[in-house]
């Protein structure tokens, strides 16, 4: 934890900084009348009877009194708090700055300030210890001290390691603050809310002991022949029928003929990875959210590796997605309209369905979707591949990443292998199944000790630390 005074706005005023709302609710009372009361009963009996003790205790407890009024009513005037993180979107193993900031712009100073700021449980703040937020274990609180003189920024920074996937939430705070003999206490509530998408862990392929060459078979699937408009491998003589946008305007120039350029074909095989997130609830040990992350973990590797590999990949689950962010941002722009949205058309939104494509962006919108995936009692992943059957590409592998298999599972593969695409299933769990089910591919990537075996070798993404991670899982094979 780093602690700077001034007015440093440079840090604040970038693309992450986030000014809280106005304050909507203040606890705290004067001090009881009774007191002045006496104070001057007091000052009144030592004139009477000439008692200057009496008189000076009455006027320091007036002056006390005065004090600590005027104390406790202006304190939390003119009084800011800003929550600034240095990132909104991480990889998994990234560690980003927490900032917070405190302005005391008055000419009251304040010896003391309170602040209670909520932060995610599942994110580690070094160098500070969380307390339980009231009675619930899955709610942390950071409580800091400050002090601020007239017109003064306080400012703290502080490293929060991000090792684990989803979508956190920073708040709300509430500030307290009083006067300096600390008679009086005021609280200030800020309900604003800031989030933090952790993206999940990717290692190489062969940490699951999956082989580094085709993986789910030889590429015997029709693929598709396409140009690429960014490999320009020679020109032509125009034809008829050429786009304008094919025309090689220079060489047209030096040739005195239209000429037209000649973009290098390219082949694209089609992958499309079904996650099973259909959590089986285990009476004694609960669920099992290692198995959960280690199979989000496969989905964002063999997504990696693929889309490196020149494949079109896809993404489906029997899941929802996490979006409190964007939902809080559809509901300050536009209240109205929100209201209007049906809860059948907001599920449909946060559906896990990504059609195939192989560009960088699809890379992007899949490691966005699977930080944001959450544990769902919902649809089966049978009724999901039934659903998308119709739509895959002709021969397009498909990838089921699973917990459990059942009779209902490997049949609906087994229909869909006979119709010419090429399965594999990616089984996690502590307890191996078959290698090979109804003739399909089964891969054992390990249970919750692989999972722990991931994370705990995982520290950057550099090349020797990937290298630990391998050699560190290389015994968990198929």
């Amino acid at each position: 934890m780093r602690s700077t005074r001034g007015l440093d706005e440079s840090f604040f005023n970038g693309p992450q900084a986030i000014k809280p709302k106005r304050r909507i609710q203040t606890t705290g009372e004067g001090m009881d009348r009774r007191w002045y009361y006496l104070g001057l009963a007091l000052l009144v009996a030592g004139v009477i009877f000439l008692q200057a003790l009496l008189i000076v205790g009455g006027l320091l407890l007036l002056l006390v009194l005065s004090i600590t009024d005027i104390w406790a009513r202006y304190c939390l005037q003119e009084l800011s708090y800003q929550r600034t993180l240095s990132e909104r979107q991480v990889t998994f193993g990234e560690e980003i700055t927490l900032a917070l900031a405190m302005e005391n712009a008055k000419l009251l100073p304040l010896p003391w300030i309170e602040l209670d700021d909520r932060m995610p449980p599942g994110l580690t703040v070094k160098g500070e210890t969380l307390s339980s937020a009231g009675m619930r274990r899955d709610m942390k609180t950071l409580e800091c001290l400050f002090s601020a003189r007239w017109y003064e920024r306080v400012t703290r920074r502080y490293s929060i390691s991000c090792t684990t996937r989803g979508v956190h939430t920073f708040g709300p705070a509430v500030l307290r603050s009083g006067d300096i003999f600390g008679f009086i206490n005021r609280e200030v509530h800020f309900p604003d809310y800031q989030y933090l998408l952790v993206y999940p862990l990717v290692v190489p392929i062969t940490s699951f002991g999956l082989p580094a060459r085709h993986p789910f078979g030889d590429r015997r699937a029709p693929r598709r022949l396409l140009e690429d408009p960014s490999r320009v491998i020679g020109v032509r003589d125009y034809v008829y029928g050429d786009s304008l946008r094919r025309v090689n305007w220079k060489a047209t120039a030096r040739t005195m003929q239209l000429q037209s350029k000649v973009y290098e074909a390219t082949t694209t095989y089609t992958l499309t990875l079904f996650l099973n997130v259909y959590s089986t609830f285990d009476a004694h040990y609960g669920i099992h959210p290692e198995l959960q992350e280690l199979a989000i973990c496969a989905a964002a590797s063999v997504s990696q590796w693929a889309i490196d590999q020149g494949f079109a990949v896809g993404l489906y689950a029997n899941t929802i997605m996490s979006i409190p962010d964007e939902e809080e941002t559809r509901q300050d722009g536009g209240g109205v309209e929100h209201q209007g949205v049906s809860a059948e058309s907001q599920m449909n939104r946060r559906r896990v369905h990504l059609p195939a494509a192989s560009s960088a962006e699809q890379l992007t919108r899949i490691m966005d979707v699977l930080a944001r995936i959450q544990t769902y009692f919902g649809t089966h992943i049978e009724d999901v591949l039934l659903t998308e059957r119709s739509r895959l590409p002709a021969g397009a592998t498909v990838v089921v990443i699973t917990s459990s298999v059942s009779e209902r599972l490997v049949d609906t593969l087994s229909r869909m292998r006979q119709g010419g695409h090429s399965v594999a299933i990616l089984f996690v769990g502590d307890n191996p199944p078959p290698v090979s089910l109804a003739g399909i591919t089964v891969y054992h990537l390990g249970g919750e000790k692989t999972w722990e075996a991931l994370v705990a070798n995982y520290s950057r993404p550099s090349s020797e630390s990937l290298e630990r991670t391998v050699e560190s899982v290389s015994s968990f094979s198929l």
